[in-house]
């Protein structure tokens, strides 16, 4: 029957693309169940429709597509977001969709025709990205609500960055692992949505409205267990703000296609001193840059607490903290690091030279 059928010609396929390519395959066409099921060697699935760089109305209906296909897909394979062009007009949507999305980042730009200050934004001097640690899916308050078409809802997706250091001093020396970041996008992708009499798109007469986005951090599942506060940084805005609970809002109005990010770490405290790095914030995805952080209690020759961070690669690094630090050193280096202090917000900002592209780069930062 169709099902035996559909093995022996995935089983051929991943076959003769091992032989090939060393799996390096992306199943596409592939949501069928007898095929969706049997994968066991390339783990990338189209989640999406193709990318149709020349109807306008596609690129809002590409991102919610995959946005909630990954619900499922993600469950099975690495959800694959298909390509998109750097110089066009929908490209920053498409940029933080893929940002957020936990996914390979590749693009089918015309050869000489780039946007190269928005593929900085995603890709590393060392060609690597900042690709979150799960799959981008659907905040909870999403998933029944039609961001295509109630001309209220934002699409919101959420995802982890980071991983806890490890305490080799115990908590006899009062160090304790701070918890990983999240990464939020909000989307205005209201305007076209999927006909199902049709089996097309269909587009609203009307130009669609702005939508209100209320973020929270409760929104990103790894930061339900945290009870706060939370250093929240938004890309777009360019500016941090400190939410005292997981349920406390950040506010965005987005017009039709427009999209924001947050980076939100949990505030990390010892004593008087509180700590949230927020990572390379030139980056759609700050926390990304975030491969661990540490906060622990100082002692009579290091002062009275200690930070460190390990940054993925050079460039503006942010941290939320309080009070001022006094230094911000280099692991490895004899002087101290130029930072600034913005006592109003907490802001502690510290640029990273491009020695540090090709390898994580330790700070610590001194109370």
């Amino acid at each position: 029957g169709p099902a035996s059928l559909a093995r022996r010609y995935v089983d051929a396929l991943e076959a003769s693309a091992t032989k090939s390519f060393g799996a390096n395959l992306i199943h596409c066409m592939c949501h069928s169940t007898e095929t969706l099921y049997r994968y066991r060697h390339g783990n990338q699935i189209r989640a999406s429709d193709d990318y149709y760089p020349k109807r306008p109305e596609s690129h809002t209906m590409h991102v919610v597509n995959v946005a909630y296909n990954s619900l499922l897909v993600g469950e099975i394979g690495v959800p694959d977001w298909d390509m998109f062009a750097s110089l066009h007009e929908a490209a920053g949507l498409h940029a933080a969709a893929r940002a957020v999305g936990g996914c390979p980042i590749y693009v089918s730009d015309t050869p000489g025709q780039h946007d190269g200050a928005l593929l900085r934004k995603l890709v590393l001097p060392d060609g690597a990205t900042l690709r979150a640690n799960d799959v981008g899916r659907p905040t909870r308050d999403c998933l029944f609500a039609d961001v295509t078409a109630d001309a209220v809802s934002a699409l919101k997706l959420w995802n982890s960055n980071g991983r806890p250091a490890v305490d080799n001093g115990g908590a006899g020396d009062g160090a304790s692992a701070c918890p990983p970041n999240a990464v939020l996008g909000a989307f205005n992708v209201q305007g076209s949505r999927w006909d199902f009499a049709t089996h097309g798109t269909s587009v609203d007469a009307q130009a669609p409205p702005p939508v209100s986005a209320l973020v929270r951090p409760s929104d990103a599942e790894c930061l339900r267990p945290h009870p706060g506060p939370f250093a929240v940084w938004s890309h777009q805005g360019a500016r941090l703000q400190l939410l005292h609970g997981p349920d406390a809002c950040a506010h965005a109005t987005l017009q039709h296609r427009e999209w924001e990010l947050f980076t939100i770490a949990p505030v990390h405290a010892r004593g008087s001193v509180q700590w949230a790095p927020i990572g390379l914030v030139e980056m759609l995805n700050s926390g990304g840059a975030v491969v661990w952080t540490l906060l622990s209690r100082g002692s009579p020759d290091r002062g009275v607490a200690e930070a460190r961070v390990s940054s993925r690669a050079a460039g503006r690094f942010v941290a939320y903290c309080r009070p001022r630090p006094k230094s911000v050193w280099r692991e490895g280096a004899e002087l101290g690091l130029p930072f600034a202090y913005d006592g109003a917000t907490g802001v502690l900002t510290v640029q990273l030279d491009r020695a540090s592209a090709q390898k994580p780069a330790t700070l610590v930062v001194q109370w």
